[in-house]
Protein backbone atom coordinates (compact mmCIF):
# COMPACT_ATOMS: atom_id res chain seq x y z
CA UNK A 1 0.00 0.00 0.00
CA UNK A 2 2.83 2.36 0.91
CA UNK A 3 4.67 1.47 -2.30
CA UNK A 4 1.56 2.21 -4.37
CA UNK A 5 1.19 5.58 -2.66
CA UNK A 6 4.80 6.50 -3.36
CA UNK A 7 4.46 5.41 -7.00
CA UNK A 8 1.32 7.53 -7.36
CA UNK A 9 3.07 10.56 -5.85
CA UNK A 10 6.03 10.06 -8.17
CA UNK A 11 3.75 9.80 -11.20
CA UNK A 12 1.91 13.00 -10.25
CA UNK A 13 5.20 14.81 -9.68
CA UNK A 14 6.53 13.79 -13.10
CA UNK A 15 3.32 14.86 -14.84
CA UNK A 16 3.27 18.21 -13.03
CA UNK A 17 6.92 18.90 -13.81
CA UNK A 18 6.32 18.07 -17.47
CA UNK A 19 3.30 20.41 -17.53
CA UNK A 20 5.30 23.19 -15.85
CA UNK A 21 8.08 22.87 -18.42
CA UNK A 22 5.62 22.99 -21.32
CA UNK A 23 4.13 26.20 -19.91
CA UNK A 24 7.57 27.73 -19.33
CA UNK A 25 8.73 26.92 -22.86
CA UNK A 26 5.60 27.45 -24.96
CA UNK A 27 3.00 29.19 -22.79
CA UNK A 28 -0.16 28.15 -20.98
CA UNK A 29 -2.15 27.77 -24.18
CA UNK A 30 0.31 25.12 -25.40
CA UNK A 31 -0.56 22.76 -22.54
CA UNK A 32 -2.58 19.97 -24.18
CA UNK A 33 -3.24 16.41 -23.04
CA UNK A 34 -1.49 14.92 -26.08
CA UNK A 35 1.60 17.07 -25.59
CA UNK A 36 1.65 16.39 -21.86
CA UNK A 37 1.38 12.64 -22.42
CA UNK A 38 4.26 12.74 -24.88
CA UNK A 39 6.42 14.90 -22.60
CA UNK A 40 5.75 12.96 -19.39
CA UNK A 41 5.92 9.52 -21.05
CA UNK A 42 2.59 8.59 -19.46
CA UNK A 43 -0.65 7.74 -21.28
CA UNK A 44 -3.58 10.13 -21.45
CA UNK A 45 -5.53 7.73 -19.24
CA UNK A 46 -2.86 7.88 -16.56
CA UNK A 47 -3.10 11.67 -16.58
CA UNK A 48 -6.90 11.54 -16.42
CA UNK A 49 -6.73 8.97 -13.62
CA UNK A 50 -4.56 11.23 -11.45
CA UNK A 51 -5.98 14.68 -12.28
CA UNK A 52 -9.39 14.08 -13.83
CA UNK A 53 -8.77 16.49 -16.69
CA UNK A 54 -6.30 18.99 -18.08
CA UNK A 55 -7.92 21.63 -15.88
CA UNK A 56 -7.04 19.45 -12.91
CA UNK A 57 -3.37 19.65 -13.88
CA UNK A 58 -3.60 23.44 -14.20
CA UNK A 59 -5.33 23.77 -10.84
CA UNK A 60 -2.71 21.65 -9.09
CA UNK A 61 0.13 23.68 -10.60
CA UNK A 62 -1.57 26.99 -9.84
CA UNK A 63 -2.22 26.07 -6.21
CA UNK A 64 1.46 25.20 -5.76
CA UNK A 65 2.59 28.48 -7.29
CA UNK A 66 0.01 30.79 -5.70
CA UNK A 67 2.42 33.41 -4.37
CA UNK A 68 -0.22 35.35 -2.41
CA UNK A 69 -1.48 32.42 -0.36
CA UNK A 70 2.01 30.97 0.09
CA UNK A 71 3.33 34.23 1.54
CA UNK A 72 0.20 35.51 3.28
CA UNK A 73 1.45 34.67 6.81
CA UNK A 74 4.62 36.68 6.17
CA UNK A 75 2.63 39.55 4.68
CA UNK A 76 0.33 39.62 7.71
CA UNK A 77 3.28 39.48 10.12
CA UNK A 78 4.97 42.42 8.41
CA UNK A 79 1.77 44.42 8.16
CA UNK A 80 1.11 44.02 11.89
CA UNK A 81 4.52 45.29 13.03
CA UNK A 82 4.40 48.18 15.47
CA UNK A 83 7.27 50.09 13.87
CA UNK A 84 5.14 51.91 11.31
CA UNK A 85 7.85 53.16 8.94
CA UNK A 86 9.63 49.81 8.88
CA UNK A 87 6.30 48.02 8.46
CA UNK A 88 5.50 49.95 5.29
CA UNK A 89 9.01 49.49 3.89
CA UNK A 90 9.15 45.74 4.50
CA UNK A 91 5.64 45.06 3.24
CA UNK A 92 6.27 47.02 0.04
CA UNK A 93 9.61 45.23 -0.40
CA UNK A 94 7.93 41.83 -0.07
CA UNK A 95 5.30 42.67 -2.68
CA UNK A 96 7.99 43.95 -5.07
CA UNK A 97 9.81 40.64 -4.61
CA UNK A 98 6.62 38.85 -5.65
CA UNK A 99 6.47 40.90 -8.82
CA UNK A 100 10.14 40.24 -9.49
CA UNK A 101 9.50 36.48 -9.20
CA UNK A 102 6.70 36.85 -11.73
CA UNK A 103 9.06 38.46 -14.19
CA UNK A 104 11.84 35.90 -13.76
CA UNK A 105 9.90 32.62 -13.92
CA UNK A 106 7.85 32.08 -17.12
CA UNK A 107 5.53 29.72 -15.21
CA UNK A 108 4.60 32.42 -12.67
CA UNK A 109 4.35 34.92 -15.50
CA UNK A 110 1.97 32.77 -17.55
CA UNK A 111 -0.30 32.24 -14.56
CA UNK A 112 -0.21 35.96 -13.75
CA UNK A 113 -1.19 36.91 -17.30
CA UNK A 114 -4.03 34.37 -17.31
CA UNK A 115 -5.20 35.65 -13.93
CA UNK A 116 -4.96 39.33 -14.84
CA UNK A 117 -6.46 38.99 -18.33
CA UNK A 118 -9.02 36.27 -17.49
CA UNK A 119 -7.95 34.13 -20.46
CA UNK A 120 -8.21 30.69 -18.83
CA UNK A 121 -11.42 29.35 -17.26
CA UNK A 122 -9.63 26.95 -14.89
CA UNK A 123 -7.37 29.71 -13.56
CA UNK A 124 -10.35 32.04 -13.17
CA UNK A 125 -12.04 29.48 -10.92
CA UNK A 126 -8.87 29.15 -8.87
CA UNK A 127 -8.66 32.93 -8.47
CA UNK A 128 -12.23 33.04 -7.17
CA UNK A 129 -11.49 30.21 -4.74
CA UNK A 130 -8.35 31.99 -3.55
CA UNK A 131 -10.25 35.21 -2.96
CA UNK A 132 -12.83 33.36 -0.89
CA UNK A 133 -10.06 31.77 1.18
CA UNK A 134 -8.36 35.11 1.71
CA UNK A 135 -11.62 36.82 2.71
CA UNK A 136 -12.22 34.04 5.23
CA UNK A 137 -8.73 34.52 6.63
CA UNK A 138 -9.35 38.26 6.87
CA UNK A 139 -12.59 37.80 8.79
CA UNK A 140 -11.07 35.33 11.25
CA UNK A 141 -7.85 37.33 11.78
CA UNK A 142 -7.41 38.66 15.31
CA UNK A 143 -4.37 40.79 14.52
CA UNK A 144 -4.25 44.37 15.76
CA UNK A 145 -2.24 47.37 14.64
CA UNK A 146 0.00 49.56 16.81
CA UNK A 147 -3.03 51.38 18.26
CA UNK A 148 -4.78 48.17 19.28
CA UNK A 149 -7.41 48.41 16.56
CA UNK A 150 -8.29 45.26 14.57
CA UNK A 151 -6.04 45.00 11.53
CA UNK A 152 -7.94 44.32 8.31
CA UNK A 153 -6.34 42.80 5.23
CA UNK A 154 -8.80 44.12 2.65
CA UNK A 155 -6.19 46.61 1.45
CA UNK A 156 -4.04 43.79 0.00
CA UNK A 157 -6.17 43.31 -3.10
CA UNK A 158 -6.14 46.94 -4.30
CA UNK A 159 -2.43 47.22 -3.49
CA UNK A 160 -1.55 44.15 -5.56
CA UNK A 161 -3.78 45.37 -8.40
CA UNK A 162 -2.31 48.86 -8.09
CA UNK A 163 1.21 47.46 -8.38
CA UNK A 164 0.35 45.46 -11.48
CA UNK A 165 -1.37 48.46 -13.06
CA UNK A 166 1.65 50.64 -12.26
CA UNK A 167 4.01 48.12 -13.87
CA UNK A 168 1.85 47.76 -16.95
CA UNK A 169 1.57 51.54 -17.40
CA UNK A 170 5.28 52.22 -16.91
CA UNK A 171 6.41 49.48 -19.26
CA UNK A 172 3.96 50.57 -21.95
CA UNK A 173 5.46 54.07 -21.71
CA UNK A 174 8.89 52.48 -22.14
CA UNK A 175 7.84 50.85 -25.40
CA UNK A 176 7.12 47.33 -24.12
CA UNK A 177 3.89 45.64 -25.20
CA UNK A 178 3.38 44.37 -21.65
CA UNK A 179 5.08 44.43 -18.27
CA UNK A 180 5.01 40.63 -18.49
CA UNK A 181 7.22 40.68 -21.57
CA UNK A 182 10.41 41.49 -19.68
CA UNK A 183 12.64 39.01 -17.87
CA UNK A 184 13.18 40.98 -14.67
CA UNK A 185 12.47 44.29 -12.98
CA UNK A 186 15.20 46.88 -13.37
CA UNK A 187 16.74 48.22 -10.15
CA UNK A 188 15.46 51.77 -10.70
CA UNK A 189 11.99 50.48 -11.49
CA UNK A 190 11.96 48.41 -8.29
CA UNK A 191 12.74 51.53 -6.28
CA UNK A 192 9.94 53.51 -7.93
CA UNK A 193 7.48 50.63 -7.57
CA UNK A 194 8.36 50.22 -3.88
CA UNK A 195 7.75 53.93 -3.23
CA UNK A 196 4.42 53.72 -5.04
CA UNK A 197 3.39 50.68 -2.98
CA UNK A 198 4.42 52.40 0.25
CA UNK A 199 2.09 55.25 -0.65
CA UNK A 200 -0.74 52.79 -1.37
CA UNK A 201 -0.17 50.97 1.92
CA UNK A 202 -0.08 54.20 3.95
CA UNK A 203 -3.25 55.39 2.27
CA UNK A 204 -5.02 52.07 2.84
CA UNK A 205 -4.10 51.92 6.54
CA UNK A 206 -4.09 55.58 7.60
CA UNK A 207 -6.34 57.18 5.01
CA UNK A 208 -5.48 60.04 2.68
CA UNK A 209 -5.01 62.89 5.15
CA UNK A 210 -4.11 66.43 4.22
CA UNK A 211 -0.37 66.03 4.78
CA UNK A 212 -0.07 63.01 2.50
CA UNK A 213 -2.24 64.62 -0.15
CA UNK A 214 -0.14 67.77 -0.08
CA UNK A 215 3.07 65.75 -0.37
CA UNK A 216 1.72 63.97 -3.43
CA UNK A 217 0.74 67.23 -5.07
CA UNK A 218 4.20 68.79 -4.68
Amino acid sequence: MEIEKKNAQRTRAIILEAAANIIREKGLQALKISRLADRSKFTRWTIYNHFGSLDGVKKELYSRHDYLIANLPQIVALAARQEEAMRFELLAHLIVQHFDALMRDPLYREFAVAEFMGTDAAIAKMVSARERRMLKMMKTSELTDSTGKPFLLEFLFPIILGGITYMAFQYRIGGHASCFGVMCLQKEFKINLRQFLIYLIKTAINGLDGDIANQQMT
